[in-house]
């Protein structure tokens, strides 16, 4: 089972999709798995080096609670 993803708080809302908040997120696409979302992509920068090479920085909007981020041009994720 996967750990739960790092939030950092003080994470703007998305005023597109209530229950979302904007972000940067370190994420692995296959399989799946949303490792933290970060205030500035330099805190993401950081998460990511302690992640490893299979994930990437993106920016977006997550869904607090969940596994869910979306990218800006695309959903990523469940």
């Amino acid at each position: 089972m996967s750990q739960q993803a790092k939030v950092a708080g003080g994470l703007p809302p998305d005023p597109d999709n209530p229950g979302w908040v904007k972000g940067w997120g370190v994420v692995r696409n296959s399989p799946w798995h949303l490792y933290a979302v970060c205030v500035t992509e330099g805190e993401a920068n950081q998460a990511l080096e302690e992640a490893g090479s299979e994930y990437q920085v993106i920016y977006g909007s997550h869904e607090l609670g969940y596994d869910s981020f979306m990218s800006e041009s695309s959903s990523i994720g469940r």
